[in-house]
């Protein structure tokens, strides 16, 4: 798959992207990365309000199709219980680079972490 230009990245990052990438994948796929009891009233604010006019934008605009994945909705409480979350998280990152056409890791660095 084609990478998306400098340019063409920049563009999709500030909104302004006058052309998306012509490759296969027509998707943008987004990480969202923090603890998962993290941002909790962030994360649902993101979901009701943020998320559907992202994906209207993205679709109008642009013809792609905007998906955000969070994994405190995909991590099941027997790979929690096996300590598997960061597997699991790792790997859809990876399954996000290879289809995204655009920017797709969001992360918090959590300060009382640092």
């Amino acid at each position: 798959m084609e990478e998306p230009g400098a340019g063409e990245m920049s563009g999709i990052l500030d909104g302004s992207a006058d052309e998306v990438s012509s490759s296969a994948s027509r998707i943008i796929r987004v990480f969202l990365s923090s603890t998962f009891s993290d941002m909790a009233e962030e994360r649902n604010m993101l979901l009701q309000d943020v998320y559907p006019k992202i994906s209207e934008y993205a679709k109008n605009k642009y013809g792609v199709n905007f998906q955000m994945v969070d994994m405190r909705w995909g991590v099941t409480n027997e790979a929690q219980n096996d300590h598997m979350t960061s597997e699991c998280c790792l790997r859809e990152i990876k399954n996000c680079q290879n289809v995204s056409i655009g920017p797709n890791f969001v992360g918090r660095k959590c300060a009382s972490c640092v």
